[in-house]
């Protein structure tokens, strides 16, 4: 076995546009000549919400018949099938996340990857049984479609847009 898991494409994609129209308003800012403390905190905000997006982008989960690997800006996290002590899910809400646990870390993959449930499954074929919690049942019997982030995501897009229009295109 060797699966691929990446965050949802219709997250993908209001992430990347709202990266390109928050450019020209972060330029924007930073030429308008205000305060140095308040071109430092849009330059902290600037450079996070960067780095954040590009997180999100690059966030994958794959799984072979010997580890998992959660990876990131931070570069992947491999965990040995075998150190896996303790399998189970959490819901809070309408997150939900599988929860790795190890003897010396815990990891939490959330429900905003593509093929959620595929997780679940490829995760439970792989450990023993001694180690899948009962949350895990729980979750893979009722796994929550996210919706709000994504709609978040698109209104993130349009007040963006918006704020494009008022700022460079004034009547």
């Amino acid at each position: 076995m060797n699966r691929v898991y990446k965050i949802k494409k219709n997250l993908q994609i209001p992430m990347i546009l709202a990266t390109l129209l928050s450019i020209p308003i972060f330029v924007d800012v930073i030429l308008s000549g205000f305060e140095l403390s308040i071109l430092l905190m849009a330059l902290a905000l600037m450079i996070l919400f960067y780095i954040l997006t590009l997180n999100n982008l690059l966030r994958k989960v794959r799984i072979t018949d010997s580890a998992v690997t959660i990876g990131g800006i931070l570069g992947p996290r491999k965990i040995p099938i075998g150190d896996i002590v303790r399998l189970d899910g959490i819901t809070m809400g309408s997150r939900q996340f599988i929860s790795l646990t190890t003897n010396k870390r815990s990891f939490l993959i959330p429900n905003s990857f593509a093929g959620f449930q595929d997780i679940i499954s490829d995760l439970e074929s792989l450990v023993h049984t001694e180690v899948l919690g009962s949350g895990l049942s729980a979750l893979k019997e009722h796994v929550i479609v996210r919706r709000s982030d994504i709609t978040g995501a698109w209104i993130t897009v349009i007040l963006l847009f918006i704020i494009i229009i008022i700022r460079f295109f004034p009547r």
